[in-house]
């Protein structure tokens, strides 16, 4: 299948991890001790990183199912039917009598600082047992977010048992924002790292592409060993985004500021949703699917909320990077629909205000098809029905005409079928 063709053909993405309840709360300035304020702003909405990128892939038109473990509380009853409006899949989630974990996220306006207050008590996660229910040939994609090494290890080593010996893998994507220690392991287990401006800064690295490159150092085997290493993806906020091939090479792509931010809670998770689907639905390389993960997470911070990303228009996108090359193995049937898909799909499409209608549809005008000539015998009959004679008309005029046409295409089919005939 060309990477041009119908986007539908992919299997679904599952993101696996947690979700919980977020009540947010805008202010003008952060509080002080002993101090009482009002917020300008609160509203209550779905927290959780995998909830969150499953959310925007459902924007981006993606196919999606959640894996988490969820609440029978009816606090969620809400936040659970608007993701079954939105296409996403729960039907594998195992369920629990436990109230959700809740997280309270104070914005202050004029300085930009967020505080984050997450609930300290254990929700119950998603195990391997509850992994194995799943039928892994149905996924395209898996995303993790790093949280339990113990139990996301061993889903991790069932796709990679699954992959072993087929051509059609499963991309497995990991997002890494705390614990570095205790989840390097999971690294190299991957195909795409992306991770945390803020976990870097804790780690004493100052940029994107030092962040990048150490990770890359950190990794167990070096580039000169031939074996699959995975892509290495990290934000670094109003600066842009830097990424880190498997083969070593470096891009860094400068963020889209073309409006001011309104609301930045939820932006990394816009950033993770956009870059996978660039990678596996819109199979575009590596530097411009973080590229459109900068454009998704800029437009998202012009708003609150979620449901404004579906208003981005991601198209169109013009595919520099992609070989356009006829393999050995490719039949000319197979040439000739990656050449109809790709012009379909990168079409120039104008408005045509009526000027394009064809003639055909308009009504017949003998007048246009220029004037017959006279018969002197029919100076006393002015109004005679008797049918024209034919004149010599211009080449315009008998490309208007339908019979004239008509004609030239027999002669030309006879003039053909000679000319086969003297050959043989």
């Amino acid at each position: 299948m060309s990477p041009y063709c119908a986007l539908s053909m992919t299997k679904p993405m599952l993101c696996v991890g947690g979700m919980s309840v977020d009540i947010v709360e805008q202010c003008e300035t952060g509080p002080w001790e002993g101090e009482k304020l009002r917020s300008v702003e609160a509203r209550w909405q779905r927290g959780g990183h995998a909830s969150n990128v499953s959310f925007v892939l459902s924007m981006l038109g993606a196919r999606v199912e959640f894996l988490g473990v969820l609440s029978r509380s009816s606090m969620l009853r809400d936040i659970l039917l608007e993701m079954e409006r939105n296409c996403i899949d729960l039907s594998h989630c195992p369920r629990t009598d436990e109230n959700p974990a809740f997280t309270i996220v104070m914005n202050e306006r004029k300085t930009g600082c967020r505080t984050i207050l997450q609930c300290s008590r254990n929700f119950p996660y998603v195990t391997i047992d509850d992994f194995r229910k799943l039928d892994l040939s149905l996924y395209g994609w898996v995303h993790f977010e790093a949280r339990n090494k113990l139990d996301i290890i061993p889903m991790i080593r069932a796709i990679l048992d699954y992959n072993n010996g087929r051509t059609e893998r499963i991309q497995i994507s990991l997002k890494v924002d705390s614990c570095y220690k205790e989840n390097i392991d999971l690294f190299d287990m991957c195909d795409y790292l992306i991770f945390s401006r803020e976990l870097a800064l804790d780690l004493g690295w100052q940029t994107v592409q030092e962040t990048c490159l150490q990770l890359a150092k950190d990794l167990p085997l070096p580039y000169s060993i031939n074996v699959r290493r995975p892509c290495i993806i990290c934000s670094w906020g109003p600066l842009g985004a830097g990424c880190l091939d498997n083969a070593g090479k470096y891009f860094e792509l400068a963020a889209s500021t073309k409006q001011k931010a309104r609301d930045t809670y939820g932006v990394g998770e816009c950033f993770t949703a956009a870059i996978i689907y660039a990678l596996y639905v819109r199979e575009m390389p590596l530097a411009d699917a973080v590229a459109l993960g900068n454009l998704v997470a800029g437009h998202k911070a012009t708003s609150s909320g979620y449901n404004h990303i579906s208003t981005l228009n991601t198209y169109p996108v013009t595919l520099t990077n992609v070989i356009d090359h006829r393999s050995e193995n490719m039949s000319e049937d197979d040439e000739a629909e990656h050449v109809i898909c790709r012009k379909i799909m990168n079409r120039k499409i104008q408005p045509s205000d009526g000027k394009l209608a064809t003639k055909l549809l308009q009504r017949f005008d003998r007048s246009n098809y220029g004037p017959a000539e006279k018969d002197s015998s029919d100076d006393s009959e002015p109004h005679s029905h008797q049918e024209p004679k034919p004149v010599n008309m211009p080449s315009s005029s008998i490309r208007k005409s339908g019979t004239r046409v008509a004609r030239i295409s027999r002669k030309s089919v006879q003039l053909k079928a000679k000319l086969l005939r003297g050959s043989k």
